[in-house]
């Protein structure tokens, strides 16, 4: 059996600040889906000793100052025989692609964002950072995405052929699917101080995620519907939300709920009457699956990755359009039986992904490879 090494970086600097992310979402559950099918991994972060102590993983050291040093000079990394010594295949889930001496590379790049739309991306030396993506990305031997659009926007943007870009779609948590007690909802409900019923968004609070319109589509709606079902948000303030946040404050039957637990999450999901989710841009959508597998109807975008993932289950809508998102709660809010199709559509769309899929596809690559 073939040992394959994952970048955690992501993942640990995500739990170290108890606010782990898509892609530290995604390195977490692949590697334990891989473990139980009996892969053999050795993880590896980007990080100082220091960071990484005491977790059996290996530090590599700074990023950056390697990443600048391979592109200026085409050699491996510094510490590339750390690697190499170490495992027959590197799998860099996380954006940090090293470049090897002899160890094979599979990189999983979840979008092309930095480059097709650099105005969502960190404004501090993005085109910088943009540049180097692309650079370490054709360090790897095969590009694992997540969706089909991401795929073709790879191909494009990061001038990647097809022949090296597998696509292998994200899993769903099972905790998701366990339907949550009523006197437990309530709990989590009291916790956060929330009524019931309301329209949930989960994601961070950054521009592509289009928050302004879903906050002015949501004051659109009649009052007596706002205040039976508010908005609520989860997710943590990126870059770009400064204005936001006095908005929220200002703003009645709207809350804001920063980073929380999963359990919390999942209770608190189904504790709604819809996840509305009007995204400009998506590699993927993870938070429509969960949607789904918690059994509750979906308003999401008719654009990028989504109508892919969504497969006609949810109620797809235009994100630049303020009255059409109004309309598509509004008639959420009335109809019952739109609400009880779009969760049996949802439930049968979610059981077709989960992470064994996504670990057995994936090792397909590292043995291809």
């Amino acid at each position: 059996m073939i040992n394959v090494g994952i970048g955690t970086t992501r993942l640990i600097l995500g739990d170290e600040g108890n606010k782990i992310d898509g892609i530290g979402v995604y390195t977490k559950h692949l590697t334990e889906s891989l473990i139980t099918q009996g892969q053999l991994v050795t993880p590896f972060a980007f990080l100082g000793s220091k960071q990484v102590e005491s977790q059996n993983i290996t530090a590599l050291g700074d990023f950056s100052y390697q990443a600048i040093f391979s592109a200026m000079t085409q050699a491996p990394f510094i510490n590339s025989k750390k690697i190499d010594k170490a495992v027959d295949v590197f799998h860099a889930t996380d954006h940090f692609i090293p470049k090897l001496h002899k160890t094979p590379v599979i990189a999983t790049i979840m979008d092309s964002m930095t480059l097709s739309h650099p105005e969502w991306a960190r404004g501090r030396g993005r085109k910088t950072k943009a540049y180097f993506f692309k650079q370490s990305a054709k360090w790897a031997q095969q590009v694992i995405t997540i969706s089909e659009y991401s795929a073709n926007e790879i191909n494009h943007y990061f001038d990647i052929p097809e022949s090296k870009i597998s696509v292998i779609p994200l899993g769903v948590d099972e905790s998701c699917y366990q339907k949550i007690p009523d006197f437990h909802k309530q709990q989590v409900l009291a916790r956060y101080n929330l009524p019931e019923n309301y329209f949930i968004n989960i994601g961070t609070i950054q521009p592509r995620k289009n928050i302004q319109r879903l906050i002015a589509a949501h004051k659109q709606l009649p009052l007596l519907t706002q205040e039976q079902h508010p908005l609520v948000l989860i997710g943590t303030m990126g870059w770009g939300s400064e204005d936001l946040k006095e908005r929220i404050k200002t703003s009645e039957h709207i809350y804001y709920l920063d980073y929380i637990p999963l359990k919390d999450k999942y209770a608190l999901l189904q504790s709604s009457i819809a996840l509305v989710f009007p995204s400009l841009y998506e590699g993927f959508g993870l938070p429509i699956l969960e949607a789904f597998a918690a059994n509750i109807p979906v308003i999401s975008s008719k654009t990028t990755s989504i109508p892919e993932v969504a497969g006609g289950a949810a109620l797809l809508i235009n994100p630049l359009d303020e009255c059409e998102l109004t309309d598509a709660m509004y008639e959420i809010s009335l109809n019952n039986k739109l609400r009880i199709a779009l969760k049996i559509k949802g439930l049968k769309r979610a059981k077709q992904f989960s992470w064994a899929k996504t670990a057995e596809k994936t090792q397909q690559v590292y043995y291809k490879i």
